[in-house]
């Protein structure tokens, strides 16, 4: 156990006054020993240098430089060196309002800062136009970083500024923008106490400049990026393009060309006698008047392709129209019994062809109807469905429709004639 001794004191006295001396319990050095002791405590020291490190501060031997630029020191949050602005990450909007508390307050005169202006009237902005700064006279006393009321300007920790040329120490405010995820990186604690306020502040003056004025000058850029994307993802989806009546329009052409097979059908047919004649004329001037409607609609099918649901709605009416026309034209051209003997032979087979030509006709309106009406359901696409049954149809096919209902009148009113003409014949024979 060592114990600690009290170190003894005599006095002694000398011709100039009296002399304390101090015993402190060490063994007096005599011989050169003084010597071997200070060597102990460099080779001691030259040891520890070549095979331990420092990693403590209350050691007292070691290695204790850095390698350095491979190797640095960590710097301490209040470490200070050259001023710097910050802006927004998000936003790209700058926390400096050109308050010109810095300029003010700098002992060295070396800040220097323009206001912004509204372009459109000229009045002053809170935002700065141009910042900046020497930094070959800074002084680095962080005055304008405490004065700051916008926690704008803050010190930096950067150091290595080494140049030969002078000018180069001028930074303006590209050199000096930094954005805030930098100094929270450099010095967490210092920002998390004043982050809320110079937030609260920047949202408030954003509101009173208008468009990119603010804004740091390498965020521009990426701003109009975000604002084009934004335009594009807004606008309106294309619209449908015309192919998509492609299937409705082919029905329609198809019931054309088949009334117009009926028609040639019904014209081969032989010559019919004089009794038959007005009957069979009816019947082909029916189906010559399907055949016109089914080729109106197609033509107005291809001039507009954005009503083609309600074109195919009136094509098919004016195919089961001009169907009920040749039926009931049929239906009243067949022969009266006679009052006295029955007709000849000859008449007979005339009147058995005009019948078989109107319902040939018939049967290709028909046909020509149904494929019309089931070609849509299955090929058309969703935005051409046919419209409900209490929605009226487009204006566009009202004319349609009408050419389409005068020629089943006409028809009805031949197969009328003909059957009249055909009553009296019988009675005058």
């Amino acid at each position: 156990m060592i114990t600690e001794t009290e170190p003894e004191t005599t006095e002694t006295q000398t011709t100039r006054g009296r002399v304390y001396v101090i015993d402190r319990g060490r063994p007096k050095l005599r011989a050169g020993q003084g010597l071997l002791t200070g060597l102990d405590v460099v080779f001691r020291h030259f040891r520890d240098a070549l095979t331990r490190k420092l990693e403590k501060p209350s050691q007292q031997t070691g290695v204790f430089t850095v390698q350095y630029p491979e190797e640095r020191l960590k710097l301490p949050e209040a470490f200070r060196n050259f001023p710097i602005l910050l802006y927004d990450d998000e936003t790209g909007h700058e926390l400096c309002t050109s308050c010109f508390q810095c300029q003010r307050i700098c002992p060295p005169q070396v800040i220097h800062m323009t206001q912004a202006r509204d372009p459109a009237t000229g009045k002053a902005v809170p935002a700065v136009a141009e910042f900046l700064i020497e930094y070959d006279a800074c002084m680095s006393c962080g005055l304008c970083a405490e004065v700051c009321p916008f926690d704008a300007i803050k010190m930096d920790h950067e150091f290595e500024f080494s140049t030969d040329v002078h000018g180069g120490l001028t930074i303006n405010k590209a050199g000096l923008n930094r954005p805030i995820s930098y100094y929270e990186k450099i010095a967490p604690t210092f920002w998390a106490e004043v982050k809320d306020g110079a937030m609260k502040k920047l949202q408030g003056n954003m509101k009173r400049r208008p468009d990119l004025i603010g804004v740091a000058p390498q965020m521009i850029d990426t701003i109009k990026a975000k604002r084009a994307e934004v335009a594009v993802a807004q606008a309106p989806a294309p619209s449908p393009s015309a192919p998509d009546s492609a299937p409705t329009d082919k029905a329609a052409r198809l019931a054309a060309i088949r009334a117009k097979a009926a028609a040639k059908e019904a014209d081969a047919q032989p010559a019919p006698s004089d009794d038959s004649a007005p009957t069979d004329k009816a019947a082909r001037l029916a189906a010559i008047r399907a055949a016109n409607a089914a080729r109106k609609d197609e033509a107005a099918n291809v001039a507009q392709t954005s009503d083609t649901t309600s074109d195919d709605k009136a094509a098919r009416l004016a195919a089961i129209r001009a169907a009920n026309a040749a039926k009931k034209a049929a239906a009243e051209g067949a022969p009266a019994p006679a009052s006295d003997a029955p007709p000849a032979a000859s008449s007979t087979s005339d009147d058995k062809a005009a019948r078989l030509a109107a319902i040939r006709a018939a049967n290709a309106a028909r046909k020509a109807a149904a494929e019309g009406a089931s070609a849509p359901a299955s090929d058309a696409p969703a935005t051409h469905a046919a419209p409900a049954s209490d929605t009226p149809p487009a204006a566009s096919s009202m004319p349609d429709d009408k050419a389409a209902r005068l020629a089943a009148i006409r028809a009805a009113n031949a197969a009328k004639k003909a059957a009249a003409q055909k009553q009296d014949g019988n009675d005058d024979q």
